[in-house]
C-alpha cells in the first residue's frame, strides 16, 4: 500500500481565440476496489457552467460550456491517492460484460496477432490454466517480441498496425494486449492512470477471471501495483480519451499534458 500526492495537469492553447467551446475531460481518478481519492480538488478554466457526470464505463466526466472568446482552456485535478488496497478490482457477472469480449476497430486482431496467439497458446497453455495466467503468459511474451518506441504510431494506429511495426507506446502494448485476450476468449478492458514520477498519462489492461478484474501493465511487463493510480476504463483509448469537444474559431491548437505523482513521506 502506497499514500500518493497526484496532480494531473492538461492546457490546451489556441492560436486564435475560439468561443462557444463545449468540452467534457475525462482525467479525475474515482475511489475504486483497490484505491481510494482524498481531498480531491478540481480547477478549470474558463470555469463556465461545470457540470460532473458518470459515463456508461463508469467514469467521471466533467463537462461544461464557454461561451465567451478565449485562448487558453485548462484543466488541474489534484489528491491523495491510497492504492494497493486490493489486488483486484471487483467484477460484474459474466453475463453483464459481453462489451469486454469482444475487439473494436483499434483492438481487432489481424492475421499477424493471431499467429502470434496461436504460437504462445500451443507452446504454454493447458485447459486448466485461470484467465490471470493466460494473460499474463500473453504479456509476457508480447513484452518479448515488442519495443517501445515513441512517434512511430498515433493515436488511431490499430492493435494489428502496431504489432506489424513491433514498435509502439503503451497504447499499443495494451491494444495488442487486450487483442490477444481476446482471442483467448478472456474479457479484457483499456484503463488509463497515473504512475509514480513525472510525465503524461499512462494505459495497461486490466482482464477478467472469476467475477474480478486484474490489472496487468505490459509496457513494463508486470502486474499493477500501488505505484499504479487508474483514471478511467474503456474497450480501447477510444471510450477513453482525456478531452473531447468542439468549439468556433481557434486555428491551430496544441495540448499539454503534465501528470506529477509522489509517495508522501510520514
Amino acid at each position: 500500500m502506497k499514500v500518493l500526492d497526484f496532480s494531473y495537469n492538461m492546457k490546451l492553447l489556441f492560436e486564435l481565440p475560439v468561443e462557444n467551446h463545449n468540452f467534457s475531460v475525462r482525467c479525475t481518478p474515482s475511489t475504486r476496489t483497490q484505491q481510494k481519492i482524498e481531498n480531491l480538488q478540481t480547477q478549470v478554466f474558463p470555469n463556465n457552467n461545470l457540470a460532473t457526470q458518470i459515463d456508461s464505463f463508469g467514469n467521471i466526466i466533467i463537462s461544461g460550456t464557454c461561451e465567451n472568446p478565449h485562448s487558453e482552456f485548462s484543466i488541474n485535478v489534484s489528491g491523495i491517492a491510497t492504492t494497493g488496497l486490493s489486488t483486484f478490482e471487483k467484477g460484474e457477472p459474466i453475463h453483464k460484460i459481453g462489451l469486454y469480449r469482444f475487439g473494436t476497430n483499434l483492438t481487432k486482431a489481424g492475421e499477424k496477432i493471431q499467429n502470434f496467439y496461436f504460437d504462445v497458446s500451443q507452446k504454454y497453455f493447458n485447459d486448466k490454466m485461470p484467465n490471470f495466467q493466460k494473460a499474463y503468459i500473453l504479456m509476457d511474451k508480447l513484452f518479448s517480441v515488442f519495443q517501445y518506441q515513441q512517434f512511430v504510431t498515433t493515436i488511431s494506429t490499430t492493435a494489428e498496425e502496431a504489432f506489424e511495426l513491433q514498435r509502439g507506446v503503451c497504447q499499443d502494448y495494451s491494444h495488442i494486449l487486450i487483442s490477444l485476450c481476446h482471442l483467448a476468449n478472456i474479457p479484457a478492458r483499456y484503463i488509463v492512470g497515473m504512475l509514480i514520477g513525472e510525465g503524461k498519462s499512462h494505459a495497461w489492461v486490466e482482464i477478467y477471471d472469476d467475477e474480478k478484474w486484474y490489472a496487468l501493465d505490459p509496457t513494463n511487463n508486470l502486474i499493477v501495483d500501488s505505484s499504479h493510480i487508474k483514471i478511467s476504463s474503456g474497450r480501447d483509448y477510444n471510450d477513453c480519451i482525456i478531452n473531447k469537444g468542439f468549439f468556433r474559431g481557434g486555428g491551430n491548437q496544441t495540448m499539454t499534458i503534465d501528470v506529477v505523482v509522489s509517495e508522501k513521506v510520514n
